[in-house]
């Protein structure tokens, strides 16, 4: 089984950081010992028309501040010397795949071979409008591009045939440093979801949208689906995070929980809650390490 890790959020969305704080944040957690730094992705949020679908019970409307996940990570990269980079998600059929292999092939190179780059189908249909990608074919283009991603990391010259990307006779240096290029943790919780990172994914990231009391069965859902798909388990990766919160008992057995279903990477999120000080959220962070980190491995034994 993959060692179990620690993880945080960079407070990149929402919490109206700017580059000095998100610095400090990310130095600071990894000075108290986490394993892993993640960030979700937005490019645009959709305001209310009479024609789209509103997102505002969700949280996801409107006037939302929300820093540009690889932009940042290339930052974070440079600020830290250890802690491991995570997209959780990065919406990567909005994006052009060849250009997504590039940005992540450069913050691995920068990182020293730190990042894993999570990816997502996404949702917003109004956000892949703007950004000029096709919503309705997205999943067939998702498959493609994580094909394309690693065709890029791993061949010169780069050749590529799909029925949606297409590359012929192209070169991109300089590679990652991690052989093969960066793992790819793909994201999800609907069936069609879990079978794709059982066959395509080098590890499978959870989502708050699988209730606590279905987590258990869910990453026994995946491991099921990991060995019909030929793979063993124990070297498959599997990673959930539960909601930042004021005292460490609603953590601890959160985490406990998720550690007890198979999950070794698990992390604490930021999205949804109360926006804190960098210096709250730091000693927020010390309170994980010192007062609920402990119980997790303590329930390990």
């Amino acid at each position: 089984m993959p060692p179990i890790e620690l993880g945080a959020e960079l407070p990149a969305v929402r919490w109206e950081y700017g580059a000095v704080e998100l610095r400090d944040v990310a130095q600071a957690a990894e000075a108290i010992g986490y394993d892993f730094l993640f960030i979700g992705d937005h490019v645009l949020f959709a305001y209310t028309l009479p024609d789209r679908l509103s997102m505002s019970g969700a949280g996801f409307e409107g006037a939302i501040t929300q820093h540009e996940a690889l932009t940042l990570l290339a930052a974070v990269a440079g600020w830290t010397s250890r802690v491991r980079l995570t997209t959780a998600i990065l919406v990567l059929p909005q994006r052009d795949p060849v250009l997504v292999a590039k940005q992540a092939a450069e913050i691995d190179i920068l990182s020293g071979g730190r990042l894993r780059l999570g990816v997502g189908l996404g949702w917003s249909d109004s956000e892949f409008a703007a950004l000029g990608a096709s919503f309705d074919d997205r999943s067939a283009r998702y498959e493609e591009a994580i094909a394309l991603l690693r065709t890029c990391w791993r061949d010169e010259p780069v050749d590529f045939a799909g029925d949606h990307y297409r590359v012929e006779q192209m070169s991109m240096l300089p590679k990652p440093v991690t052989p093969g290029g960066p793992p790819i943790l793909v994201g999800g919780v609907a069936s069609r979801a879990l079978n794709r990172a059982a066959r395509l994914g080098d590890g499978w990231i959870s989502s708050g949208a699988i209730p606590d009391d279905r987590v258990a069965a869910a990453a026994e859902a995946m491991r099921d689906r990991v060995r019909a798909a030929g793979r063993d388990p124990a070297a498959f990766p599997m990673q959930r995070e539960t909601p930042l919160e004021a005292t460490p008992g609603p953590m601890a057995a959160a985490l406990c929980a998720y550690r007890a279903a198979g999950f070794d990477r698990l992390g604490v999120r930021t999205v949804g809650r109360p926006p804190l000080t960098p210096d709250d959220y730091i000693r927020r962070l010390e309170m994980i390490q010192r007062e609920v980190w402990p119980q997790v491995l303590a329930a390990e034994k």
